[in-house]
């Protein structure tokens, strides 16, 4: 499947190859490289040696597009123009280049609403990497139901509850709180373990507790 990278680049571009290798790059992948107008000579260097580096690993060829930067529409206007028309998903690394730029690029492909992964990295040499992805995003920032916040928020107070114990709690057949549980599932925020398939929360579903504790739909519910 054919994949975009959408990134900016500083003085190096190793960040970048080790994220097309990570990756699994293909020849026939998009590389949109955006930097700031004009270009720098230290990111001229970077971007020659990365045209030789792709070609040699057989990687996606860059394509430079230069941004002048001026006021916040603007440069979200030029990002937005270039990403836009790019295929699904889109993959990001905010460790390269200028942090202005990072923060545009992030701003840009949250609002073009298009699937992503995003990686940052321990820019102190480390290994450490951190990812997330536009379904990580969906999940918190979906406006959840009534009916679905009793929901999770049962089964929060429960650390791991059966589906018929939450049946019993919610009012509802159990065929009807499998369904809403199978469909939250997909949003990565439940998980069913064990030959009782009890329901838990994940590491993202708790953060959905988090924010939604913090919501007027919690003040709504009056739940203690």
């Amino acid at each position: 499947m054919m994949k975009s990278y959408f990134v900016t680049l500083g003085f190096n571009e190793t960040y970048l190859l080790r994220l097309l290798n990570e990756t699994s790059a293909q020849k026939e992948d998009k590389l949109l490289i955006v930097v700031p107008s004009p270009i720098v000579e230290g990111t001229k260097a970077a971007i020659e040696n990365l045209k030789i580096q792709t070609l040699r690993l057989r990687y996606p060829s860059p394509e430079i597009i230069e941004i002048k930067i001026s006021t916040f529409d603007d440069i979200l206007s030029q990002l937005l123009d270039n990403l836009l028309p790019l295929q699904e998903p889109i993959i990001s690394d905010l460790t390269m280049g200028m942090r202005l730029m990072n923060t545009l690029i992030l701003i840009a492909i949250l609002v073009s609403r298009k699937k992503f992964t995003i990686y940052l990295r321990d820019e102190n040499g480390g290994s450490r990497v951190v990812s997330f992805t536009s379904s990580d995003i969906n999940a918190l920032s979906k406006e959840y139901s009534s009916e679905e916040f009793k929901m999770l928020y049962s089964i929060f107070r429960n650390n791991t509850i059966s589906t018929f114990e939450l049946s019993k709690i919610l009012g509802k057949s159990e065929k009807t709180i499998q369904n809403k549980i199978s469909e939250l599932k997909k949003l990565g925020i439940l998980t069913q373990k064990g030959k009782d398939r009890t329901v838990e929360l994940t590491s993202l579903g708790l953060n959905v507790i988090k924010l939604i504790k913090n919501s007027k739909l919690y003040i709504e519910n009056e739940i203690q």
